[in-house]
């Protein structure tokens, strides 16, 4: 039985004696603030961010040109995009459409691509286009470090400084974007972009299913995610937007719109 003296407190049968200090309260606040901190630093940066919901959202853009889905609301334009070349076979036949329905557009290539097809990157050019960027790999960013991200885009940026036509605008791969992916870019002076409208073309579909969901979200202001390759899709994907591209052409000019760059559709100088 303890002693008066020893310093511990005698406990009734039954009952547990405890030798550690109590927590204090107000410690149990900053370790859930903590953790709060941790898990959104977390989600910031391997969930996907909402950007993956702007082509379903009315809204045009983020502050600062973090990410971009649309143009002016009061635009007469829309930006055709084309993803995932510059490819021998889909970009040249792409270019002759663009160029036989008097369409302009911007062309996001890989910048591993870019630097094996260099004559290519300029004929994009030489045709009144612009190019942007969509990383120096195809690769999904939503398992990436922001390291990872930073040294992606610094190779894709350097591979078109070096090609002559530095990117101002970049579209990540898959359309994955992390909070890291967003502010890594805007750090280097890019702005991303995604889309309000697509074909959807690497799904089972016709040259009409193509132009049909185009269409469908044809506005003022839209951009629209098509691709110049099949590289990254069923094979012959290309094909079915060369034949798509008239109809889209025309849905375009019945809507009483024009296709631009997208520098030209966001008024940039």
């Amino acid at each position: 039985m303890p002693s008066e003296t020893s310093g511990e407190k005698a406990t009734a049968p039954g009952e547990r004696s405890f030798d550690r200090a109590p927590v204090p309260v107000t410690a149990r606040p900053f370790r859930v603030t903590l953790g709060l901190v941790a898990t959104t630093g977390v989600a910031s940066q391997y969930v996907p961010s909402l950007v993956a919901l702007g082509q379903w959202l009315p809204v045009r853009a983020v502050p600062a040109e973090l990410c971009r889905w649309r143009g002016p609301r009061n635009s007469p334009h829309v930006a055709l995009t084309f993803d995932d070349g510059p490819d021998p076979e889909g970009t040249p036949r792409v270019l002759d459409a663009l160029d036989e329905l008097g369409l302009r557009a911007t062309f996001f290539v890989l910048g591993e691509r870019a630097l094996d097809t260099r004559d290519l990157v300029e004929e994009i050019a030489l045709r009144g286009h612009q190019l942007g960027t969509h990383g120096h790999q195809h690769a999904r960013h939503l398992l990436r470090s922001p390291a990872w991200v930073r040294r992606d885009l610094e190779r894709s940026r350097a591979a078109m400084a070096a090609l002559g036509h530095p990117a101002r605008w970049f579209r990540p791969p898959y359309g994955q974007a992390t909070g890291a992916t967003l502010v890594v870019a805007r750090s280097m002076g890019l702005r991303t972009v995604l889309w309000s409208a697509w074909g959807r073309e690497w799904t089972p579909s016709s040259p009409q299913d193509v132009a049909a969901r185009v269409a469908k979200r044809l506005r003022p202001g839209a951009i629209v995610l098509l691709h110049d390759s099949d590289r990254f899709g069923p094979p012959g994907m290309w094909r079915v937007i060369v034949d798509a591209l008239p109809l889209i052409a025309d849905e375009v000019r019945r809507s009483g719109l024009s296709a631009v760059t997208l520098d030209e559709l966001v008024a940039r100088p």
